[in-house]
Order: C-alpha cells, then structure tokens, then sequence
C-alpha cells in the first residue's frame, strides 16, 4: 500500500519554487540560438543618474547611494526652509556631494512629512518611480525640535548604505 503524506504549504511553494528556477537556469543554459551576455552591453557605471539608471535600480539602497538632489516637500506641520537648513548644516549631507532644490521635479528624493499627535512620520520618496526608499519617526514636542530630529534621523539612516568618500575618511 502507497503511503502520502501532506507538506506544509510553505514547503510545497519553496519545493516548486526551487523546480522551477533550476528549469529556467537549465533552459537559459542550453540556448544555442542566442550570443552570450557581453559586459559591453551593460550600461556604463556612471556617478551621472540617468533615466536608465534609475528605472534599473529600483532598490532603496541603490536610490539613496545615486541620489544627488533633495527636494522637502512644503507641509503644515514642519517648516520646510528650517529643514532645509538643518540638512544642509549636518557634514555627511556635504560630503555626499548632497544638493537641495526647489523644484520637486528636479529632485532624486522627495521627503515628504506627516504628523500624529506628537509622531512626527517622514517618507523618502523617488519621484520617478514612486518607490519609498526610507521611513521613520520622531517624537517631538513641536516642529523645530521635529526638524533637526528628522535631519539626524535621514543622515542615520543614509549612513547605513552610503559611505562618505575616501578622502574624508580617517
């Protein structure tokens, strides 16, 4: 007598999973037809971002380590100029060669601010492909002390996955 037995369906779907990326490879593998990848197709790798950059690298990381405009969107809650301003101030925005602009459509990230009670919620949006590249909160008691939070809190976290250029590390 055959015996069965039932897998989790998690199991099942990363068992299929598995069959199925094992027959992609194999099937890529045994084309004869087609020439093979050449390096010289790939697009250059540029500091300049490039509307082909940007739609081939739609992960966070790699939007904030290409970023080079910042636009703060105007909101009710914190002055945006004073934001601006404490961006500006913090050294890493300098030494990331980091720019604001006023105009939204020239940027490469759009911070963008929300408050609840006393949270106050940011969003780093890239415009052309509305991917959220960063969020976070801080508490604070009003927005000037929201603004200078939030400046620190967008270097902290574009610090994870952008490194400050050579000649200014020691």
């Amino acid at each position: 007598m055959l015996k069965t037995f039932s897998l989790p369906r998690h199991v099942a779907a990363l068992v299929l999973l598995t069959l199925a990326v094992a027959a992609n490879a194999a099937a890529q593998t045994t084309r004869g037809d087609e020439p093979p990848y050449s390096d010289s197709d790939a697009p250059s790798a540029s500091r300049s971002r490039t509307a082909a950059t940007r739609a081939a690298s739609d992960h966070p990381s790699d939007i904030l380590r290409a970023a080079r405009r910042v636009y703060v969107e105007p909101n009710r809650h914190i002055d945006a100029e004073y934001l601006e301003y404490k961006l500006a101030k913090l050294p890493e925005f300098t030494q990331w060669r980091l720019t604001i602009v006023k105009d939204k459509d020239k940027a490469d990230l759009v911070v963008s601010i929300s408050k609840k009670a006393l949270n106050y919620i940011f969003q780093i949006v890239e415009p052309a492909s509305s991917v959220v590249a960063v969020t976070g909160k801080v508490v604070a008691i009003n927005g000037l002390v929201a603004a200078e939070d939030i400046s620190h809190e967008i270097v902290k976290k574009m610090r994870q996955v952008r490194a400050l250029p050579s000649f200014e590390q020691e």
